[in-house]
C-alpha cells in the first residue's frame, strides 16, 4: 500500500499543508495515522478519497461561514457610521432651529415689533412671522436672509433635513418675541419656565431651550 505525506496530500487536494492540519485538528478531516519511528503523519489513497469527498461536500458550508463572518464584520463597521450620520443630521437640524430662533428675536428688537416662530409638530413644519404693524394682529412672513424666500422649514421635504421629527414643544406650538426680545408663549404671556423644542431622528434626540426674560437660546 502506497503511503503519502502531508505535503503529498495537500498538493493532491489543492490546499495548503497548514489548512490540512487545521482541518484535521478541528475534526473536519479524520485523524491521520502516525509513523511509529518519526511520528510523521501518513495517509493512504483511501484517506485521500475521504478527504476529497469531505471537501466537495463541505466547501460550500465553509464558504458560507466565511461569507457570514465577513458580512458580520462589515455590518459591525457600518452601523456606527450610520449612527454617526444620524447624529450629524440631527445636530444640523438643531442648529438650524437655534439660528432661526435667534434671528427672529433679533428682528423683533431691531424692528421694534413682535415676531414668532410657529411649530406644527403634526406636519413637521415651522415658519417665522412678524406682526405688521405692531399690535395689529396682522402677521406676515419673515424673509430668510439666505434664500430670500419665506423663512420656513419643512422636515418632510427639505433635502438637507428630511426625516427630522418635531417631537414636542412646551409653549403651545408658537414661540413669540416682543420688541424687547422677551420670549412669550402662544397666548402672548411671558415664559415663566424654560421653553423647549424637542427634535428626534432615527433614535437620536435633541432639545432646544429658551430662557425666560432674556430669550437666551441653548441646545442640549
Amino acid at each position: 500500500m502506497e503511503i503519502y505525506t502531508v505535503n503529498d496530500v495537500a498538493k493532491k487536494l489543492g490546499i495548503s499543508k497548514q489548512t490540512l492540519v487545521r482541518y484535521e485538528k478541528k475534526g473536519i478531516f479524520p485523524r491521520a495515522k502516525r509513523n511509529r519511528i518519526n511520528h510523521w503523519r501518513e495517509y493512504s489513497q483511501k484517506d485521500i478519497r475521504k478527504m476529497a469527498k469531505t471537501l466537495d461536500q463541505g466547501f460550500t458550508l465553509i464558504e458560507l461561514v466565511m461569507v457570514i463572518v465577513i458580512v458580520g464584520i462589515l455590518t459591525g463597521l457600518a452601523i456606527p457610521r450610520f449612527q454617526s450620520f444620524y447624529a450629524i443630521k440631527l445636530t444640523g437640524a438643531t442648529q438650524k432651529v437655534v439660528s432661526d430662533l435667534r434671528y427672529v428675536q433679533q428682528i423683533a428688537i431691531s424692528r421694534h415689533t413682535n415676531t414668532r416662530l410657529v411649530f406644527n409638530a403634526g406636519s413637521e413644519i415651522y415658519n417665522a412671522q412678524e406682526e405688521s404693524p405692531q399690535g395689529s394682529g396682522n402677521w406676515i412672513n419673515i424673509t430668510d436672509p439666505f434664500t430670500r424666500s419665506n423663512l420656513q422649514v419643512n422636515f418632510n421635504t427639505d433635502l438637507q433635513y428630511r426625516g427630522i421629527d418635531i417631537a414636542s414643544t412646551n409653549f403651545g406650538g408658537t414661540l413669540r418675541f416682543d420688541w424687547e426680545g422677551v420670549p412669550r408663549n402662544a397666548s402672548g404671556a411671558p415664559l415663566t419656565t424654560e421653553g423647549s423644542i424637542s427634535l428626534s431622528y432615527q433614535g437620536n434626540n435633541s432639545t432646544i431651550y429658551v430662557t425666560p426674560n432674556t430669550g437666551r437660546v441653548r441646545r442640549q
